[in-house]
């Protein structure tokens, strides 16, 4: 098949590679203007990515995509390593923290991938430039899709483009992809053809961040190597993100609506706030590391669904959306790349059952995605919500963790908070099969369920959490309170 793949970021480059893998024509078409620089150095600093922002934020790389790129292009993992990149096991990390444990074949999936998003997305598309499988197209605006009149849904056969602002041309392709993110006009162009109003489950992510990228100091090591580190004060949360090269990532995150908290989103804040949190202040010492760049901010964010199959039948043929175009969730979390990769492997996959059947092809790509992804989306919206919910308690001066409510009842969601975090948290820090699942889940190497359903897990986390008074209380910050007045300088 002749594929116009929509955007040249990592969810189109993937895609590009799996098809041409099999035989398939690809032509990537990439909105911004990025010629290929020399390095990924230069491409930290040059790169201007205004369709895909999050570039410069923090990115994890998670066992699940770990592995698709170890089994399905070994090469391309070999240049990353080779450009800095590191992998960090869960044995390794697991012999720091438990006594003799011992390991099961299945322990080696379990692999974050110490990559920043600008060097994983310039290896990768030198990698696959150089297989040249693909013809890579960048400053090329998609206007609108070409479509024909089918027996029940419209059939695209084409894109119709400007080439760097130029006149309009018309691209002809059998299968057209939508890798173009989450700001995608997806839905306009559907409206425009005649299709079926796309459709889609939302929810707010419930925060703003901001990060800042920074590089250790020569000789100097990581403060501690668990990999992704992360925390949560109810009223802003942080996540440190280690990478390629001796750099590293942190990114601070509140509610969208706290004014006080939008302080850093300024590079004055963010340092304020970072060198208030004693887990990531031990990263940003000045005797540890050196920043590489501003704070960037990043706002407006949703879980998204976009449902571009309705009672059974596709919107369109000869269409396909992946990656953010069709589903992303909190970027917290790091399974915005899985997810894409899961997509674009599924559509791979399809069309080799299918060459010759946009119709099953696109049922067959939809089905992957309902049962591989959307249990993702779906876990990462209710987290959310609960969430929110806990950021304006503590905004209202109320305490989230409060078991018993004033009539003497037990407050449920308040005592599955604290099951969760006095109980499932110390849990997986004493228990090493315990924080083999926990590892596994996070990784999205096992489904998102009810992890305290598991008897196993709630057995210990409600022994932890009855022991939580022997325990030391966990510091990790200061209050909303001391923050806010940490922020006016």
């Amino acid at each position: 098949m002749e594929v116009i793949i929509i955007g040249g970021s990592i969810a189109g480059l993937i895609t590009s590679l799996a098809m041409a893998r099999d035989g398939h024509q690809v032509t990537i078409l990439e909105k911004d203007p990025t010629p290929m620089p020399e390095t990924p150095a230069e491409a930290f600093t040059l790169w201007k990515r205004y369709g895909s922002p999050q570039v410069m934020h923090s990115h994890a790389f998670l066992a699940r995509m770990h592995n698709l790129i170890r089994d399905r292009e070994p090469e391309f993992l070999k240049r990353l390593l080779e450009y800095g990149a590191e992998e960090l096991t869960f044995q390794d990390n697991a012999r720091q923290h438990f006594e003799n444990p011992e390991f099961i074949p299945s322990d080696d999936d379990i692999v974050l991938l110490a990559c920043s998003r600008v060097t994983f997305e310039w290896v990768l598309r030198r990698h696959v430039i150089e297989t040249g499988l693909v013809s890579f197209r960048d400053g090329v605006e998609v206007l609108e899709l070409i479509a024909e009149k089918g027996d029940s849904v419209p059939i695209v056969t084409g894109v119709r483009v400007s080439d760097h602002g130029g006149e309009p041309e018309d691209l002809s392709g059998d299968l057209v992809v939508d890798a173009s993110g989450r700001r995608t006009k997806l839905a306009d162009w559907l409206e425009a053809i005649g299709a079926g109003e796309l459709e889609a489950v939302s929810s707010p992510c419930g925060i703003f961040y901001s990060s800042r990228f920074y590089r250790l100091l020569e000789g100097v090591k990581r403060p501690n190597e668990d990999g992704f580190v992360g925390g949560d004060l109810g009223y802003v949360k942080f996540g440190i993100f280690p990478a390629d090269g001796n750099t590293f990532s942190i990114t601070l995150a509140a509610a969208p609506d706290d004014d006080a908290m939008r302080a850093v989103l300024r590079t004055d804040g963010y340092d304020r706030c970072a060198n208030a949190i004693p887990l990531v202040k031990e990263w940003v010492d000045p005797e540890v590391s050196e920043p590489i760049s501003d704070a960037n901010g990043m706002a407006n964010l949703n879980n998204m669904h976009r449902l571009t199959v309705k009672d059974g039948e596709p919107l369109a043929l000869g269409l396909i959306a992946i990656g953010d175009s069709r589903v992303h969730a909190n970027p917290l979390t790091g399974r915005g790349c899985t997810l894409a990769w899961l997509c674009a492997y599924a559509l791979a996959d399809a069309a080799r059952q299918h060459p010759d059947d946009l119709r099953a092809l696109a049922l067959a790509q939809n089905s992957v995605v309902e049962n591989d992804c959307a249990p993702w989306l779906e876990a990462q919206m209710n987290q959310d919500v609960d969430a929110i919910e806990v950021n304006r308690l503590v905004r209202e001066g109320e305490d989230p963790y409060q078991v018993e409510n004033d009539d003497g009842t037990t407050n449920e969601k308040a005592y599955m908070r604290c099951l969760i975090r006095d109980g499932l948290g110390p849990a997986s820090r004493e228990d090493f099969e315990i924080n083999r699942i926990l590892s596994r889940v996070a990784h999205m190497l096992d489904m998102p369920k009810n992890i305290l359903n598991r008897p196993e897990t709630m057995q210990k986390s409600v022994e932890c959490y009855e022991q939580r008074h022997d325990r030391p209380p966990r510091v990790e910050g200061p209050s909303r309170e001391e923050m806010i007045e940490i922020l006016a300088g």
